[in-house]
């Protein structure tokens, strides 16, 4: 995976120039596909993945949860680290670089989220952030089998990000591992995608929705601009 990032993100830059659609809006070319994309991986998540998040969830207690779930968040840390170094967030990037060391150490291998408490918070940067700080601020929507929703700018971000604990623990790592991953990432999902499944019409147009909004949040530290909506408010007029 290392080797071939780079292929990735030269694919990305390519697939996300020149588009006519607003900065950070929604762009959908291939919704047949993707909707086909959603429907399999629905099927999956209802047939398996979503039952064993289920039990996982009940069978486990809250505490080993949240100690899985931080295990894996911490062999993440490295990701949102470097990013943040390459938006020229020194401070988020130290930060993050801080909280990697703290919670490897003191933190029993990362189980449990020492920094947190000490009030070193996870900053969530990754390779799509960095491209959309570069300038690919317009970029097309698709829903991978298996893997949900993302663009072409995130793509590289996200299969790095997939890849990392087993790149961090080479041999160490097991199917098991990432299974258990799968699971602790599922269970942590399961309230939010039970509440679009009950009241969404749309639970696809839902997800896409949901998922531009989020990255344009994160790109913007938690402070998106409002013009596009006064910008839509005018084109109306």
């Amino acid at each position: 995976m290392i080797k071939i990032w780079p292929l990735l993100v030269l694919f990305t830059l390519v697939g996300c120039v020149s588009l006519d659609t607003p900065d950070y809006g929604v762009l959908d070319p291939h919704e047949a596909g993707n909707r086909a994309s959603y429907s399999l991986t629905d099927w999956v998540d209802k047939k398996a993945i979503g039952p064993a998040a289920r039990a996982y969830r009940a069978a486990t207690p809250g505490w080993i949860r949240a100690g899985v779930g931080n295990f894996f968040a911490n062999l993440r840390g490295i990701d949102s680290a470097i990013n943040g170094f390459l938006q020229g967030k020194a401070k988020s990037g130290a930060t993050d670089l801080a909280r990697l060391l703290l919670n490897s150490t003191v933190g029993v291998g990362g189980f449990v989220d020492v920094a947190g408490s000490s009030g070193l918070l996870h900053q969530e940067e990754d390779l799509g952030q960095t491209l959309a700080t570069w300038g690919i601020t317009r970029t097309r929507y698709v829903y991978l089998p298996l893997l949900g929703p993302a663009t072409l700018r995130d793509l590289p971000g996200k299969l790095i990000h997939a890849a990392l604990p087993r790149l961090v623990l080479g041999g160490g790592y097991a199917w098991w591992v990432g299974g258990l991953d799968l699971l602790s990432t599922r269970a942590d999902l399961l309230t939010a995608t039970d509440a679009r499944d009950a009241s969404a019409l749309d639970p696809y147009a839902f997800t896409r929705e949901a998922y531009y909004q989020r990255r344009k949040y994160l790109i913007f530290d938690g402070d998106p601009p409002f013009d596009d909506f006064f910008d839509d408010v005018d084109e109306v007029d």
